[in-house]
């Protein structure tokens, strides 16, 4: 059993004094965001919205059937669903593993400030920046409701979920004050003590999330971890340091959302040895999203000691702070703030304070901390950071602490916020920082010049495309990268090589660099001791880069330089007719004149500045004009800067878009295709001018009527409801933000529906040997059935009959044969709830399951997926009924499994000109005589039977009104009797059943 406690120490006049030591697993997301709307255009504004919004609605829909798992289990254990604790910390029961193990989360500044050197950049520190979270906003999440009319809050905080709630909480309360409480008193000041405050109960964290970043979130903060020991269980010792699916599925946040942070606490097991195989005794104590790529992890140092000038003199890690490292070796925790004996709001009243401890306020104090650096940049550069670039510069510029290097224990060392400021304002002259992108089989260089008195450092930072999650206990401490883009950062000189920091197998050895780093993606070459002069930094790229190309951030310090360019204007989007205005900052230090140019022009585009060139502080504008003959795409054009002695370039991303538009690539059905479902899948290549396309389908080849006028942003669209034997054109329109295609120069195909025979094909299955539903985890079954008779699939339904208790522990998908490229529709993802047993028909034309009553799930059910996308495949071959349940628990059987198939009638069958009416065949099914009726013509008829596969049986031609067809020597089953007079034609579909 596991429960998850926070690790705090109380010392208040509202509380006893005493000191409470919990293991916390409670849920604390801060976010940044401009309350403008522009601010929030330009962070989304790369966002593939429709992909987060389809993921925040999956996630909802995990969390929710997660929750309920977890309520029937306590039931079944009588265990508390949520409870409140003595000192008044909150615990509640979320899910349940695969395994069953319960999960629960649970609740468990001066100095802080002072730590991690916030306080040199509010109003009145020693960098002048003013910096205190004006107009920014904060989110929190938490495991119940903030007291938001605390006095500290200044009525900047909102209560988003249980607004009406008066059962106001110390944790939630606490955490929203050290990021934001007012500077009324220097104690409980918060990092970022003008901010506002958004604040979430706990519950569906990560699906709201995702609904929050639409908004332009910049970072959450999550204080919650699941702990090796609770109640005297431990977790199991594959569990611990896994990239389990808890860590990919934030990984995904992350990725959708490249301008999003989750800021999270390592957890409090830093005295607990209980991890039965650890990569070495005293590590190896990280859980669930503990162990991300693309999240900041936080470890706990108490109270560091810092000189006035901001240097760090010391600092000491807090011994119950988690150590890392993860399984496949990364550095884990990445940084680390000051947790201990943090005072802040508290919730006993208006004016009520605590004094916390643990990483749950180490992580706020971090958090708080890089809103500040957020708002520092965009004051520098009108715009906010990528995530990568938040989360390297804070890496970069930490104050190494512990062992030399990276650790597990610190990560990079102790935040020092003071630096990464510096570091941003120093750009250009001092330090470079900069977001970059690399394409697949390029390498990156530049050259800096170091000044020889301070360590030379560049690191490369990046969000990582989620990787394969660990799912079962079939291998420990798997060692396996769970890289997925696998960048490389050196920096040369004079034919040396200075390689990246990486963990020493044996992490408890201090860090190694003496080759690659293939597990990381935060990567940070350090030369000690460099001696003055030119040193070249490269960035390249093993293996393929998933999508083509992997966007970076660059951070180097300890050059010198004698000028710099800062752009203050975002990536642009125009259109070609257009020109695309870049406008940067130049400052140099002593004298001399730099010019600029241009780099990376696409052909025939030209560049203008309106200063060509500067020798004192001031503004450049770069405009990129000329677009109208470049092809539409995305470009990165750089300003270059050339002085006396050194050259500068500043890349930024240029989309184009034009009015002229190219044919789409019709692909599927193909031109003239034929004998087709009353349902087509219509499919074309994407355009890189597109941002949308009209899609346009009618029976007239000159579209004076339309059946669908419709506009999608994909490359393909179902259309439904077709008339069968009838011919249909179709044609694809692109557009875009600076105009449409001409409709009548698309390309035009068409395409011919046969007619959907049904009813007389059901196959069965008759092979149940792996039938079986274990009530153990990762179970599994599946039930075959074998099409034959040369069928083309006009329509598909699945009948099926299946016991199990609990049927939302089953995702039940339909696999086709091989031959077609093993299809695999899912038709039951883990619905309903605490129901049993399905007996129903898969349909895409059914309604959702009542998730009543037993069966729970019963009539005609519409699938998870659409069957209509196995449309026009050949049906015949072996397909698979598959269930999996990853649960522990529950058990059943495939009792019945069964196809129901409609065919579409060969070509050469189905497409008429004109429809021969009036015609009647009777007895039909028949034994073997079938009487034919045929209406007055002036011509003869052909009458020709064929069997299913379109292969003609016998033909006769006869100018009688009343035939007679004797079949009574053929095999029982489906033939097809095609009537054809002059140019009128009909089939009629004969069943021969003797």
């Amino acid at each position: 059993m596991i429960y998850i406690f926070a690790h705090f120490k109380t010392n208040t006049t509202q509380m006893k004094k005493n000191n409470l030591l919990f293991f916390l697993f409670f849920v604390f997301p801060l976010s940044i965001i401009a309350q403008n709307e522009t601010d929030i255009k330009k962070i989304v504004s790369s966002y593939d919205l429709d992909k987060i919004k389809e993921r925040e609605a999956f996630f909802k829909k995990k969390e929710d059937t997660e929750k309920q798992k977890a309520i029937v289990y306590a039931r079944n254990h009588n265990l508390p669903i949520r409870k409140i604790n003595e000192d008044g910390s909150i615990s509640e029961l979320m899910k349940v593993t695969p395994n069953g193990f319960p999960i629960y989360y649970a609740t468990d500044n001066a100095n802080a400030a002072k730590s991690t050197r916030a306080n040199h950049l509010n109003t009145g520190g020693s960098l002048g920046l003013d910096l205190n979270g004006q107009g920014m906003t904060a989110r929190v999440w938490d495991g119940g409701t903030v007291r938001a009319s605390h006095t500290l809050f200044s009525g900047r905080v909102s209560v988003v979920d249980q607004p009406s709630s008066t059962s106001y909480v110390v944790h939630s309360t606490h955490v929203t004050g050290t990021i934001m409480a007012s500077n009324a008193a220097a104690a409980t000041k918060g990092m970022a003590y003008q901010a506002s405050a958004r604040t979430f109960e706990w519950t569906n964290d990560l699906s709201e999330v995702m609904s929050e970043v639409q908004q332009g979130m910049l970072i959450s903060n999550h204080s919650y971890g699941t702990p090796v020991t609770s109640n005297s269980t431990t977790l199991p010792a594959w569990y611990i340091g896994a990239y389990t699916s808890d860590a990919r599925d934030w990984d995904e946040a992350a990725y959708l959302s490249p301008y999003y942070l989750m800021v999270a606490s390592a957890g409090n097991d830093g005295t607990n040895n209980n991890n039965a195989n650890p990569i070495a005794f005293g590590y190896d104590k990280l859980t669930t999203n503990k162990v991300c790529k693309n999240n900041l992890v936080v470890a706990n140092a108490q109270d560091a000691v810092v000189a006035t000038n901001g240097n760090l003199t010391s600092v000491a890690i807090n011994s119950s702070s988690s150590q890392g490292p993860t399984d496949d070796m990364r550095i884990k925790p990445d940084i680390t703030g000051n947790g201990t004996s943090v005072t802040s709001t508290s919730s006993e009243s208006n004016t009520a304070t605590a004094t916390l401890t643990g990483t749950s306020m180490a992580s706020p104090n971090v958090a708080g901390t890089l809103l500040l650096l957020q708002q520092h940049y965009k004051n520098l550069t009108n715009s906010f950071m990528r995530s990568a670039t938040l989360k390297g510069l804070a890496c970069h510029t930490a104050d190494d602490s512990g062992m030399v290097g990276p650790d597990p224990i610190f990560g990079w060392g102790l935040l020092n916020a003071k630096k990464a400021a510096e570091t941003l304002t120093g750009n250009g002259l001092t330090s470079w920082v900069s977001e970059e992108n690399l394409t697949q089989g390029q390498t990156y260089t530049m050259t800096v010049k170091s000044d020889g008195t301070t360590p030379l450092m560049a690191s490369v930072t990046w969000t990582d495309v989620p990787g394969n999650p660990i799912m079962d206990d079939l291998t420990e401490n798997d060692p396996t990268p769970r890289l997925v883009n696998d960048l490389d950062i050196r920096i040369t000189k004079d034919n040396t090589t200075y390689y990246p920091w990486r963990l020493d197998i044996d992490p408890s050895s201090p860090a190694v660099r003496d080759g690659d780093n293939n597990v990381d993606n935060v990567e940070l070459v350090k030369i000690d001791n460099p001696s003055a002069g030119i040193y070249t930094i490269s960035i390249t790229h093993k293996g393929t880069l998933v999508g083509g190309n992997q966007n970076y951030s660059l951070v180097v310090t300890g050059i010198s330089s004698t000028f710099s360019l800062t752009s203050t204007t975002p990536d642009l989007t125009v259109c070609s007719d257009q020109t695309a205005a870049y406008t940067f900052t130049y400052k140099q230090t002593g004298s001399g004149t730099t010019t600029f140019s241009a780099e990376g022009l696409p052909a025939g585009a030209t560049a203008s500045f309106n200063n060509n060139s500067l020798n004192a502080n001031g503004t450049v504008t770069m405009t990129i004009s000329g677009l109208t003959n470049v092809a539409p795409g995305d470009y990165y054009i750089g300003i270059k800067g050339t002085s006396a002695t050194e050259t500068e370039t500043r890349f930024k991303k240029l989309r184009i878009y034009s009015s002229a538009f190219q044919n789409v690539v019709l692909t599927s059905p193909t031109n003239s295709q034929n004998g087709l479902s009353t349902t087509v899948n219509l499919k074309w290549d994407n355009q890189s001018n597109a941002e949308s396309y009209t899609v346009q389908v009618s029976t007239l080849a000159n579209f004076s009527s339309m059946d669908i006028n419709e506009t999608v942003t994909t490359n393909q669209f179902t259309v439904t409801g077709l008339n069968q034997q009838t011919r249909y054109y179709w044609r694809v329109i692109p557009s875009n933000r600076c105009g449409n295609a001409t409709a009548t120069t698309a390309a035009i195909y068409s395409f011919d529906t046969g007619v959907v025979v049904c009813g007389s094909s059901s196959f069965s299955a008759t092979n149940f040997s792996n039938a079986a539903i274990s009530s153990s985890a990762d179970s599994s079954a599946s039930v075959p059935i074998t099409i034959t008779g040369g069928y083309t699939i006009g329509d598909l339904n699945v009948r099926m009959n299946i016991t199990h208790t609990y049927v939302e522990d089953m995702t039940i998908s339909l696999i086709g044969p091989a031959s077609i490229g093993s299809p695999k529709i899912i038709l039951l993802k883990e619905p309903c709830g605490d129901n049993d047993n399905i007996n129903c028909t898969m349909d895409d034309s059914g309604g959702v399951p009542t998730c009543s009553g037993n069966p729970s799930i019963s009539g005609s059910i519409a699938p998870y997926d659409s069957l209509s996308s196995l449309n026009t495949l050949p049906a015949d071959g072996v397909w698979t009924l598959s269930v999996v349940d990853p649960y522990n628990g529950d058990g059943g059987t495939i009792n019945s499994f069964a196809i129901d198939l409609c065919y579409v009638l060969p070509a050469n069958l189905s497409t008429t000109a004109n429809v021969l009416a009036n015609v009647t065949i009777y007895p039909n099914p028949t034994k073997g005589i079938i009487n034919i009726s045929l209406p007055e013509m002036n011509d003869k008829t052909v009458l020709t039977l064929h069997d299913i596969q379109g292969r003609a049986i016998l033909s006769k031609t006869t100018d009688n009104l009343n035939e007679v067809l004797n079949i009574e020597n053929l095999q029982e089953g489906v033939y097809l009797l095609s009537l054809e007079n002059g140019t009128d034609k009909t089939t009629k579909k004969v069943i021969l059943n003797k």
